[in-house]
């Protein structure tokens, strides 16, 4: 029985399957926009889409996204995300996993990954780091 998606320590989707392309470098750009792509796979393409569909439109809209990162801060009797980076896709595309580069770049605490597609928001991510 092949095994199920899980969610690692740092809040991403992990596909355990030696056979899945998924796990490929860059695996979390996909996961980040996966409900975006599909629909717009769904728009284009119909109801009858496949994850192929979706594969080929990431491929054609990566490098025309890009990505702004905040940090969690504690506001007065609240907390708020502040924005601490933006970036274009092709200056962060050779990051294998975001969790390690922002603990690096900014230290630990809590972090929200958001992703846009031409000014569309397509997906976003949150994650603890410890340093």
């Amino acid at each position: 029985m092949a095994k199920k998606p899980f969610i690692n320590k740092h809040g991403f989707v992990e596909y355990p399957f030696l056979h899945d392309d998924r796990k490929q470098k860059n695996w979390w750009f996909y996961n980040l926009m996966e409900d975006y792509l599909k629909r717009r796979a769904r728009q284009n393409v119909g109801p009858n889409y496949t994850r192929d569909d979706c594969e080929e439109d990431f491929k054609k809209i990566l490098a025309s996204t890009n990505l702004k990162f905040y940090v969690l801060l504690p506001s007065g009797m609240g907390m708020e995300f502040k924005l601490i980076g933006k970036y274009e896709t092709p200056e962060l595309i050779e990051i294998e996993d975001p969790v390690p580069y922002i603990t690096e770049k900014y230290g630990g605490g809590k972090f929200k990954v958001n992703i846009y597609h031409n000014g569309t928001f397509c997906g976003r991510r949150q994650a603890n780091c410890i340093v």
